[in-house]
């Protein structure tokens, strides 16, 4: 009897088959966001004067952004930008006291309804319903409203909508949470948010524009000023940086409170690799704006601080990693903003975004499939002052003085004015950013004066 090779043929391929048709786990998604962390506290950035290793660790794992933007220099509404995908100002969100709109699409919420489990743990700044109140979160432990600012050694926090008091430190409590949902997740596909509030202040000592206004003239006279501000890191771990930094207890305490944080991310990267799901594993960290002398959070050498559209208000520490799909050890120069991370996550699991979003995905470009910048413009506007980055040239416009333009590729530190110089390109970026800012739907940006803390 002959054998039926059609038979033998289908019977070999048949396990091929079943594999390529079988459902693949879509990746597992963690976005951590750190709370007015500078650009110049994180070690494999611009300086090394804090140290942190596992911040680190992830850009040897994937991606560091050498260019890396936050939509706005002030918490509330740069997070907006991030969970919604979009400028905020499309939705009004234009100031710390704005919020989301209820009906609208946050990155969570779009993959919660694709099949994920989707958890937030930390701060949540913005008007509106609450994380437990939008659907999209399946478990969420989070400020009970809407507030800059949590307590780090006694924080009160809504577990799924219930209000209690904890007694642990913050940093240390939202990375032994985040550790558990992973674990208890390890088997589901999963979006986890991490919004930790460090290094943020803790509460409002003296007027913001006060110590900005103190601290600068005291640099500038070649002086240390210790800055008036409650401790934020634990108990005792301040005085470990007091030879560093002698003197300037406020720095010291700082410092130990980015350490903590940076030991509150490794934990999350070792349940990762402890659990196998590293490599299973799309992750990405930014700052929520840059640091102040408020919080005393470095941005050097990036020029100025929170609440000015100077690189050092938007231009953040971001990190992006994803095992076997997004290149490792790779420093990507191209502008990239915030609001890209929900397109590249909806891409990479398979779900199709929301109309509208301003944000890109991001795979293509950072695999070199793509060699043209991800964007020709990004825009920014807050209290009086607007910017425009285009490829090396960054334009600043001042509500009351003169526009800049700077050539960020000699100049990060935007020192060197070259408006006089480069009429034809200031008029071009002028008139590109008057288009966009035409399309937000509150109109023409009105003069509005700067908070008296960053708790307005």
């Amino acid at each position: 009897m002959k054998p039926n090779i059609k038979l033998l043929v289908a019977l070999a391929l048949a396990p091929l088959v079943m594999f390529a048709d079988a459902p693949q786990q879509k990746p597992n998604i963690i976005v951590m966001i750190a709370d007015d962390l500078g650009s110049g506290d994180v070690s494999c950035l611009f300086r090394d004067v804090v140290k942190t290793p596992n911040m680190d660790r992830l850009a040897a794992m994937g991606i560091k952004f050498r260019s890396g933007y936050v939509t706005a220099p002030v918490c509330g509404p740069s997070r907006a930008g991030f969970f919604t995908g979009r400028y905020q100002e499309r939705f009004g969100f234009t100031s710390n006291q704005g919020g989301i709109p209820a009906n609208m699409p946050l990155l969570p919420g779009v993959l919660h309804d694709a099949g994920y489990r989707t958890g937030l743990i930390g701060k949540w700044h913005s008007a509106g319903p609450m994380p437990f109140e939008r659907g999209c979160f399946d478990y969420s432990l989070c400020s009970p409203v809407s507030s800059p600012v949590i307590d780090y050694h006694h924080p009160r926090l809504a577990l799924n909508g219930k209000v209690e008091q904890f007694d642990k430190y913050s940093t240390d409590l939202f990375a032994d949470e985040a550790v558990k949902f992973i674990d208890s997740n390890r088997d589901k596909s999963f979006c986890l948010t991490v919004t930790f509030n460090a290094p943020h202040i803790l509460k409002v000592v003296e007027r913001a524009p006060k110590i900005k206004e103190e601290y600068d003239a005291a640099v500038a006279s070649g002086k240390t000023l210790d800055v008036p501000k409650a401790r934020t890191a634990r108990p005792g771990e301040a005085e470990k940086y007091a030879a560093q930094f002698p003197g300037d207890t406020a720095r010291a305490d700082t410092a130990a409170t980015i350490a903590a944080l940076d030991q509150g991310i490794g934990r999350i990267l070792d349940k990762l690799k402890a659990t196998g799901l590293e490599k299973k594993t799309m992750i990405f960290l930014f700052a929520d704006n840059g640091g102040h002398p408020e919080n005393r959070s470095e941005n050097l050498p990036l020029r100025d601080y929170k609440w000015t559209v100077y690189e050092g208000g938007i231009r953040v520490p971001f990190i992006a990693a994803y095992p076997g799909v997004f290149p490792a050890g790779v420093e990507y120069s191209n502008p990239v903003c915030s609001f890209d991370i929900f397109p590249t996550c909806c891409a990479l699991a398979g779900v199709k975004p929301p109309e509208g979003l301003d944000g890109v995905n991001l795979t293509p470009f950072l695999r070199g499939e793509k060699t043209s910048a991800p964007h020709d413009c990004l825009f920014f506007d807050l209290l009086g002052m607007g910017a425009v980055r285009q490829g090396r040239w960054k334009l600043v416009l001042h509500l009351q003085g003169p526009t800049q333009l700077f050539d960020l590729s000699t100049d990060v530190e935007e020192k060197h004015d070259l408006a006089d110089s480069q009429p034809a390109l200031v008029k071009e970026l002028t008139a590109k950013w008057k288009e966009w800012n035409a399309q937000m739907p509150r109109g023409p940006r009105a003069k509005k004066d700067k908070p008296a803390n960053n708790d307005e």
